[in-house]
């Protein structure tokens, strides 16, 4: 197979199978607008051959923010503020996709004016922040806001939406033992804890039609004991494939621990998924060489590759890539 050949991602053309996996640049103003320095950064990895980039983590309401400088989407004015940033990426024939977030207790950019929400009030081992219960209410407002934020994204002209449910924010608190106790339908069983999760990609389907890209990043276990395990998100990923999902990422609670010399973090269950459905799965995290990528579509149908590291260190690291080898000389 030649990665950099076109390819389809669900009903997504896309010049090559590399991606931009979402990564934090802390370069928005305050309030969330994309700056000329995002701009920038945005247009060198357009530049640098990668087929699809997907944005950092972009916050959906008012009332919180996960970090410091993060983009945001959660009212109409940033509809044309991100317009420009969707043309530049287009100008280099790549595509761009928004990754879409709701934070909770793992990090709070502003803490101190947060609205910190989570499904139980559970302690967070890693910020000590402990989150309001929400209620059922609350469920559904954030829901919406999922949805509001899907709907300003492609008015904005980008060419599809991510969800985010990995790293410990709200969703992927949901989907965790270790962080939701509840008793109601949005906690115990697989299927419950996974409600919330089928919700918000109801609604936002509901918002931008049903050609519409909406993909989604999601933790393939918590990687601790008690927690998620990657049984559980088999299932998940299954119940996310029959609603009609568009692509999975895969991801893991923990892959901020993983060494730049480790590779390929979540290829088993990345390959595991991709033997139960039909919809493109695509593996993140610790991918370095073509022999990497070669290595997992020789024993699955895993073809579609994210980067994040590298692309950091080199927006041209795709065309290094392609130089490596003549064969695959775009």
């Amino acid at each position: 197979m030649n990665l950099f050949e076109r390819t389809h991602i669900g009903n997504m053309e896309v010049k090559n199978h590399f991606i931009r996996s979402a990564t934090y640049e802390g370069k928005a103003t305050e309030d969330g607008y994309p700056t000329d320095v995002v701009k920038s950064i945005y247009r060198e990895l357009a530049k640098g051959g990668v087929g699809t980039i997907i944005t950092s983590y972009t916050y959906i309401t008012d009332y919180e923010q996960p970090a410091k400088y993060q983009l945001g989407i959660y009212n109409d004015s940033f509809i044309e503020a991100y317009r420009d940033l969707a043309e530049t990426v287009h100008a280099y024939n790549a595509k761009i996709v928004m990754q879409i977030v709701h934070g909770s207790s793992l990090s709070q950019g502003y803490e101190e004016k947060a609205k910190i929400l989570g499904p139980s009030p559970v302690k967070n081992p890693v910020s000590g922040i402990t989150p309001k219960e929400m209620t059922k209410e609350d469920i559904q407002t954030v829901i919406q806001a999922f949805a509001n934020a899907a709907g300003r994204v492609k008015a904005a002209g980008f060419d599809g939406v991510q969800i985010h449910c990995a790293h410990g924010y709200l969703l992927s608190q949901f989907i965790s033992p270790l962080f939701n106790h509840r008793t109601d339908e949005y906690g115990g069983s697989v299927p419950n804890r996974f409600r919330i999760v089928l919700e918000v990609y109801e609604a936002i389907r509901r918002k931008v039609g049903k050609d519409y890209p909406i993909w989604i990043k999601i933790n393939s276990s918590d990687e601790t004991p008690q927690g998620l395990t990657v049984e559980e998100f088999l299932e998940m990923g299954c119940l996310l494939a029959k609603a009609g999902i568009d692509a999975i990422e895969i991801s893991g609670n923990q892959w901020i621990k993983y060494k730049a010399n480790e590779r390929l973090y979540y290829k088993t269950a990345a390959i595991k998924l991709s033997k139960l459905v039909d919809t493109p799965v695509i593996l993140t995290g610790g991918i370095r060489t073509l022999s990497d990528m070669k290595q997992v579509c020789e024993s699955s149908k895993v073809n579609l590759f994210g980067f994040s590291r590298p692309l950091l260190k080199d927006p041209a690291f795709i065309q290094t890539l392609a130089e490596t080898d003549n064969r695959f000389l775009p």
